[in-house]
Formats: structure tokens, C-alpha cells, sequence
């Protein structure tokens, strides 16, 4: 009974000090509680006007502790009114930080004391952004649904700004010449504003630069570096039946050697009869055998080093040329991969190049209305010296748009040669053009006079080329051509050939072509020859 009375006695006691320390700790919070204020006060801008709508944040104040992360206190919020008032209820009493936030405004932050014994005045200032307008100062007493609207607007440019960020990167630097004004003393000094005895020079500072590009576009950038670096390897295959199967394969490369330089080669392996063999015509009915010396063979076409100097606007070719790839071009007949394939349609026998040589080539051509080629080749593969059989020629070209109907080339081009064992140069001259009628339609023509020993031969085509018009598949095209050859010797040459070009793939072309040729000569009867043609063209 002793033991159960001093337990008890120890019970009670335990539980009166509990009831004590209960009533101690609660006495705080009532008392707390009773002291808790309210913080009100009222935004306004520089000049006095009120600023409506603006987020007015409280938050108790925490003190940085070295070393240690403080976890961020709890914060209330709050919007300014239409007369600029803001009011928070309920606010135990301490040191608070009040932040004011308003679209168009710097932040205004400072430390408060609960109670506050009066009202806060709350003064935000414009905010001024460097290189920008200067943007136009809130209206005061603004409408809550117009700073809103702003406030969305805000939002949305920095949600774009944000994806633009995380779609670009930087650039290489890149080394840009800046013009700026110095003043320079009489000791040598260099000052950027006016001083007294100071001259005012002009002079250039280097400065390196980054700019903004999208991942495509700096992806395509170092594609494009590197397959300037590369040598391309390309392969071009025809097969051309005319009368008999007659195919022809040619290789290419090219390499970018520095900067706008660039060598190319080209390898070409004819096999076959050509119909040149059983028709006594005076031009070639094949154009691919054109200025090739043996057949069944591969040859060597062209191999050349070419360079662009002057913003590109001069380049220089040296080397293995053929120089029917520079002279009297044309767009309509100038490629008998892809358009015609008699020799007559192709170019132009005026010319007088027998075979490729070596040569030189320079063009100037600014991109304007006028352009300039010059160009030296040997044509003569049984030539002793370089000085035997040079072919010089010369050629002005002006590009027109005349009547508004389209784009139209124009050219005039001179050549001189020497004759093997014979003093006196022999000349040529012609023109030729392709104009472009209508969006689908372009016109051409050629005209050529060579010297001979008496007076001059003379030659003239044209050709007529419709594109996605009056075609089966959209990039087919179909084209008809006419040349003739006068020779003063009494022979006259009269073809005629019209094809249509079907295009399989990118890659893949298949032609059906029809020529008709004939021949006269003096004191003979005529002889005409009804030649078609299948080409299948494969490039890669």
C-alpha cells in the first residue's frame, strides 16, 4: 500500500508539471496571435501614377548562413488593385522582405518589420533595356485585362525565346575588320574621344565574333566542309542502239584542292560500230564519239585545274580541255548525254576542233548582262611542237530578258588557227542564242562561217525544246532540231532529229530519238538515211 500511494504521488506530480508546461507553450501562440497585423501599402511608379495589377510577394526573412542551404521560407502573394493598393491580413510579427513585380518596371525589394505602424509606399522604376526603344510607360490606372494581356504576351516571347535557345549554338569565330575613328596626339597616344592636339585617323581592328545558327545549319556546314575536302567519284553509263548496239561508259572525278579550286579528270570507254562508218555524212550521227581518237579504248577526255578568282567572278582553267564545253554553249542542244545526240545539234562544226588538247581557258564573268571568254587549245594529236595546230578563240555573251518573256543567252565568238606548213591563219566566226519563250518552251539557234582556201563554209541549226508540256510524266521533255551544212567544196549536209526523254528516276533516263539525214554533193544524186535511236542513260 506504501509503494501504490508513492506511485501515486509521483503520477500526479508528473502530470501537473505537463499541465504546467502546456499552459506555458500555449500562452505564446494566444498572445501570438492577438499581436498578428495586417501589411498594406500602395505601388506607384516614378512620376506618381498608380500601377494596377502588379504581384506583390511577402516573405519572411531568412539570413544566410555560411555553409549552409536554408530552405526557402514560405511566401504569400498578392495583386495590386485598380487604385494601387495591395493589403496582406494575418501576418505574425518578424522581419519580412516585400518584392513588387510589374510588366514594363524594375523590381523593388526591401525589408519590412511586422507591425508596421503605417502604410508602405511602394515606388518602381522603368525599366530601360540598352540598344532597345525606349518603351512606353504603362498607362496609369491601367485595366487588370490589359496588364494580363501583356503579361501573356511576355510569356509567350519568352516560350520562343526558350525553343530558339535550345535549337541554335554557336559558331566558329570568325576574324571580322571593323572601321573605327581614333584620335591620335602629339606623343603617339590613341584615345577614343576628342582630346586637345589630338588628329582624328580612320584606321581597322580585327575582332572575332561568334553568331547564332540552327543544328541543320551547322550540321550542313560541316557536311559541306568535309565534301569540299573529298574527291567525288562519279560514273556515267549509256547505251545508244544505232543499227547496231553501241555502249559507252565514262568516269569522272573531282576534287576540291583549296579554296575555289577545284581538279577534275574524265575517263571515257566507247564500244561498238558507230553509224558513222556506213553513212558518208559529214558530220557525226553520235556525238559521243566526238573528238576521240581511238575506239575500244579508254581515253583520257579531260583532265583540268581550275581556280575562281575576285569574289568568283574570274576563273582560270589549264590543262586537257575540250573547248566546246566553254564556246558557243547553248541550253537547249549542247549535251548529247541528255538531249541531242548528232554532232551537228550538239555543237558547232565551225568550230574546227578536231580532237581534245592541251589549253587554257579564262572567263570573266561578273553576273551581270556581259561576259568575256578566252581560251587557247591544240587540237592536232600528231602535233611535233606546241606551236602546231592552235585554235585561239574569243567569245562576248549577253544575257537579256527582252520583251519581259523570259531569259535569253546571246553570243558572238571569233577563232583563229594556224595550219600546219602553211603561213596564213585560218578564221571563223559565229553566233548562236537560246531564248527562253514561255515557262516551258526555249528557242535556239547556231550560225558558223570557217575559212577555207577559196571562200568560207558555212553552217546553222535550231532547235525548239518543250518542257513539262505535252509530256506523259512531269520531268519528261522532248525536243526537235534542224542544222545544215553548206561546203563551198559542193557538199551539202540537211539533218533533221527530234527526241523524247523520259525520266525513270533521278538517276535513270531513257530517249527515243529519230534522225533524218541527207546528203548531196555536186554532179550526185541525193541520198537520204532514216536513223533511230534508244538511249538509256544511267548516272550515279
Amino acid at each position: 500500500m506504501l509503494k501504490m500511494r508513492r506511485f501515486k504521488r509521483k503520477f500526479l506530480m508528473v502530470c501537473a508539471t505537463a499541465a504546467v508546461a502546456l499552459a506555458a507553450s500555449a500562452a505564446p501562440v494566444q498572445g501570438a496571435s492577438a499581436q498578428a497585423s495586417s501589411v498594406n501599402g500602395r505601388v506607384v511608379d516614378a512620376q506618381g501614377g498608380v500601377v494596377a495589377n502588379a504581384e506583390v510577394t511577402l516573405g519572411l526573412w531568412t539570413p544566410a548562413m555560411p555553409g549552409m542551404k536554408m530552405t526557402p521560407a514560405p511566401q504569400r502573394t498578392a495583386r495590386s488593385t485598380g487604385d494601387g493598393t495591395f493589403v496582406f491580413t494575418e501576418v505574425p510579427p518578424g522581419q519580412y522582405v516585400l518584392q513588387v513585380d510589374a510588366p514594363g518596371f524594375e523590381r523593388s525589394s526591401q525589408e519590412i518589420t511586422v507591425p508596421s505602424g503605417q502604410p508602405l509606399d511602394v515606388k518602381l522604376a522603368v525599366l530601360e533595356v540598352p540598344g532597345a526603344e525606349t518603351a512606353a510607360r504603362p498607362v496609369s490606372g491601367q485595366a487588370p485585362a490589359d496588364n494580363q494581356l501583356l503579361l501573356d504576351r511576355i510569356r509567350t516571347l519568352e516560350e520562343r525565346l526558350n525553343a530558339l535557345e535550345s535549337s541554335t549554338v554557336l559558331s566558329e569565330p570568325e576574324t571580322r575588320v571593323k572601321r573605327i575613328e581614333v584620335y591620335v596626339d602629339q606623343n603617339g597616344n590613341t584615345h577614343d574621344q576628342p582630346v586637345s592636339g589630338a588628329k582624328k585617323t580612320v584606321t581597322y581592328q580585327r575582332e572575332r565574333v561568334y553568331r547564332r545558327q540552327t543544328i541543320n545549319e551547322k550540321i550542313e556546314d560541316a557536311l559541306g566542309e568535309q565534301e569540299k575536302r573529298s574527291v567525288k567519284l562519279g560514273v556515267s553509263a549509256a547505251i545508244i542502239p544505232q543499227f547496231a548496239i553501241r555502249t559507252r561508259g565514262e568516269l569522272f572525278f573531282t576534287a576540291n584542292v583549296a579554296q575555289h579550286t577545284m581538279f577534275y579528270a574524265d575517263l571515257v570507254g566507247i564500244s561498238g560500230t558507230p553509224p558513222d562508218l556506213e553513212i558518208p555524212s559529214l558530220t557525226l550521227l553520235n556525238g559521243f564519239t566526238a573528238r576521240l581518237v581511238r575506239q575500244n579504248e579508254l581515253n583520257l577526255r579531260e583532265a583540268w585545274l581550275r581556280t575562281e578568282l575576285f569574289s568568283r567572278k574570274l576563273s582560270l582553267s589549264a590543262g586537257r580541255l575540250d573547248l566546246t564545253n566553254y564556246f558557243d554553249r547553248n541550253a537547249v542542244a549542247n549535251d548529247e548525254t541528255s538531249q541531242f545526240l548528232s554532232d551537228s545539234l550538239v555543237n558547232n562544226p565551225s568550230l574546227g576542233l578536231a580532237v581534245n588538247g592541251s589549253g587554257f581557258v579564262a572567263v570573266f564573268d561578273p553576273k551581270r548582262s556581259l561576259n568575256f571568254k578566252i581560251g587557247i587549245q591544240q587540237s592536232n594529236p600528231n602535233a611535233t611542237s606546241l606551236s602546231d595546230s592552235i585554235y585561239t578563240l574569243a567569245e562576248v555573251g549577253y544575257f537579256a530578258n527582252p520583251f519581259k518573256i523570259g531569259e535569253g543567252n546571246y553570243r558572238f565568238w571569233y577563232r583563229v588557227n594556224n595550219v600546219e606548213k602553211q603561213q596564213q591563219h585560218r578564221t571563223a566566226f559565229g553566233a548562236s542564242f537560246d531564248q527562253r519563250l514561255s515557262s516551258t518552251v526555249t528557242l535556239a539557234g547556231r550560225f558558223g562561217a570557217s575559212q577555207t582556201e577559196d571562200r568560207r563554209d558555212q553552217f546553222y541549226s535550231g532547235a525548239l525544246q518543250f518542257r513539262n508540256h505535252l509530256v506523259f510524266n512531269p520531268g519528261d521533255y522532248w525536243a526537235v532540231g534542224y542544222s545544215q551544212s553548206n561546203l563551198i567544196a559542193g557538199r551539202r549536209e540537211q539533218l533533221a532529229e527530234g527526241y523524247y526523254n523520259f525520266q525513270l528516276t533521278e538517276r535513270l533516263k531513257l530517249s527515243f530519238h529519230l534522225t533524218h539525214v541527207l546528203e548531196s554533193s555536186a554532179g550526185a544524186s541525193k541520198l537520204g538515211f532514216l536513223v533511230p535511236g534508244i538511249r538509256l542513260q544511267a548516272s550515279f
